[in-house]
């Protein structure tokens, strides 16, 4: 059927959203959904950095480069290439370390990972960079490419045999259409193509973890960037991917569930208030047990031979206990599963009294010490800390040592939980500050961050991103020639 006969029926599902994404909304123009949008770039970006310094997915950067295409985007500590080699690169290098943004979401009932919708940002900064867009248009193309993985996890089958980056297939698609200004026949077939290509199975996050864990949202945003891409040409995708039985997506999305919620009209405060930044280099949900562990490394330093038993208690949720059953993060042998590993991270934080990418170098995980104490955490669920914090991932962690004597220590909210009125723009800054150091100076660091809080003010984003293409700074090593580097999958 032509598009013009189409336009005499009920139009489909997946045209209704396209309007949806590219409609204007006075929330993706307030001040606060606006500076939430500006932090979390700059968070990204820190990440991002991080992983350039020190060889993070160095063998996927070296690919963007190999493949190069005509100078349209940035490649964060790297040169220009073709905009689909920008996503695939950039998106690896903001997720590598697991140290990009979480979210938080109900599903039956039950508080769930949300997903890591930085994931996505890079796809905003890459096209936009390629179109001249301005830092508003950036800006509200972000704020909306949340609020759509919001919605479209929110009607994702639970439990499903598929990744939630899989949703990541509309929304890249999504916002580089809305930055493409295509109209809403075009943009449709953008989000249709998307769609085709988004399903990821859930193995990559489970089990004897791979590099795949890190480059999964990258490649699926990548595939949703081309689709806008062949949409802009012309070329059609199957419109009634949400709407049909039996061919479509649900295997992966509930139509039982209401489908009108994809394009309900915006809240005054959007999905992107609620994102939290991460304060340690590792999986969402144990960050409030990093944090109460390293309270107690000043009491138990030096008495670690001494320690009887570590209880972890966690939110008592079906989410985390499946986590918590996971046999093969117990004892991790890769950097994919150390750092969602329930045992390995608190070990470690006690041990070393923080918790930052060095406590991954040379295979801690291995380290004879560090597997004593592995050996002596148990892990359990707390519905107590469920209802004081409904809407996190609270821990309590307690050591037994020997004689008697027991330490407890409890993290509640962890330092980059969004409050009332979003993100704590210190905490980000410090975060930034941090892990940026090993490749831009002090006066680079800054500039970055004035940067990204004004870019509301930015007529386009080219200077920006010419700040992002360091080869090295303070002393820190370029992303392509990073010696010993740590590959992706090593």
């Amino acid at each position: 059927m032509s598009d013009v006969a189409r336009e005499k029926e009920d139009p489909s599902s997946i045209e209704r959203l396209a309007r949806w994404t590219l409609a204007p909304a006075s929330a993706y123009r307030a001040e606060r959904p606006l500076q939430q949008a500006k932090l979390l770039i700059l968070d990204s970006i820190g990440c991002a950095l991080a992983a350039a310094a020190s060889g993070g997915v160095q063998n996927v950067v070296e690919l963007a480069h190999e493949l190069a295409g005509p100078p349209e985007a940035t490649v964060i500590a790297g040169g220009k290439v073709a905009v689909l080699n920008a996503v695939l690169a950039n998106g690896a290098l903001v997720r590598v370390f697991d140290l990009n943004d979480i979210m938080f979401m109900e599903t039956e009932g039950h508080l769930v990972v949300g997903g890591h919708r930085s994931d996505n940002i890079p796809v905003g900064l890459a096209m936009a960079e390629k179109l001249g867009s301005t830092g508003t248009e950036l800006l509200e193309a972000i704020i909306m490419g949340y609020e759509l993985y919001g919605r479209l996890r929110a009607l994702t089958r639970y439990p499903c045999a598929f990744d939630g980056t899989s949703v990541s297939g509309f929304v890249a698609a999504a916002m580089a259409g809305r930055l493409m200004g295509l109209d809403g026949r075009r943009q449709a077939h953008a989000l249709a193509l998307g769609a085709c290509r988004c399903l990821t199975p859930r193995i990559v996050r489970q089990g004897r973890l791979s590099a795949a864990k890190s480059i999964a949202n990258a490649l699926i945003a990548q595939s949703g960037v081309e689709g806008a891409l062949l949409a802009e040409k012309g070329v059609t995708g199957p419109l009634e991917i949400l709407d049909v039985e039996d061919v479509g997506l649900q295997i992966f999305l509930d139509r039982s569930r209401s489908m009108d919620s994809l394009w309900a009209p915006l809240p005054s405060r959007p999905e992107i208030m609620d994102a939290h930044v991460k304060s340690f280099p590792c999986i969402g949900t144990a960050q409030t047990t990093v944090q109460a562990a390293l309270q107690l490394h000043p009491q138990v330093r030096g008495r670690f031979d001494d320690i009887e038993r570590i209880t972890i208690f966690m939110a008592d949720r079906p989410f985390v206990r499946d986590q918590q059953a996971d046999l093969d993060r117990r004892y991790p042998q890769s950097r994919e599963a150390a750092d969602h590993s329930f045992t390995f991270l608190p070990a470690v934080a006690l041990l070393d009294g923080e918790l930052t990418l060095r406590q991954f170098e040379n295979s801690r995980w291995n380290e004879p010490l560090v597997r004593r104490l592995m050996q002596r955490i148990s892990l359990e669920g707390a519905p107590d800390l469920n209802q004081r914090a409904p809407d996190t991932m609270p821990s309590r962690v307690c050591v037994l040592l020997r004689n008697g004597e027991e330490f407890i220590a409890e993290c509640i909210y962890p330092p980059g939980h969004s409050g009332e009125n979003g993100l704590d723009s210190h905490v980000v800054i410090a975060k930034f500050q941090a892990v940026a150091k090993p490749m831009l100076g002090p006066l680079e660091r800054q500039a970055v961050i004035d940067g990204a809080l004004g870019l509301d003010a930015a007529n386009c984003i080219d200077d920006f991103m010419a700040l992002l293409a360091c080869k090295s700074g303070n002393g820190g090593r370029s992303a392509r020639s990073t010696a010993g580097s740590a590959k992706a999958g090593s």
